[in-house]
């Protein structure tokens, strides 16, 4: 079963915070994550993987994988398919399909080529 997060009253003023002193915010957020906050462990470990801060974010997005999330199961696939690691790809891009990311299923119908997904994405022929 795919884990569904809802911004809560602790999550949602520091998500504001994020947006505002985004250093300040983060802070906020790895608090809340280090108390076990389901939605803010995946939501840190995604802030910290489009940071490039692979080894942080990696460490959270596993944790937000153990309770189901097919958004860190995802942010999992993309952070490999970037280190060339195509067996990790495949890996992550099932775990989140089975988690029903609609991304991945795409992924897979597209025999696991995340490059053609993306182009799609951005609206360019494949």
């Amino acid at each position: 079963m795919s884990f569904v997060g809802e911004i809560d009253e602790r999550l949602e003023p520091i998500l504001y915070l994020i947006e505002e002193d985004y250093e300040r915010g983060l802070a906020q957020l790895k608090l809340l994550a280090e108390e076990g906050h389901q939605l803010a462990i995946e939501s840190l470990g995604c802030h910290l993987s489009y940071d490039g801060d692979d080894d942080a974010a990696m460490k959270w997005l596993l944790m937000a994988n153990d309770f189901g999330s097919a958004v860190a199961a995802w942010n999992l696939a993309m952070m490999a398919n970037q280190r060339g690691d195509r067996q990790d790809v495949k890996r992550w891009i099932d775990r989140s399909a089975e988690l029903g990311e609609a991304d991945a299923i795409d992924v897979q119908s597209l025999a696991y080529d995340v490059e053609a997904h993306l182009a799609k994405e951005r609206g360019e022929d494949i």
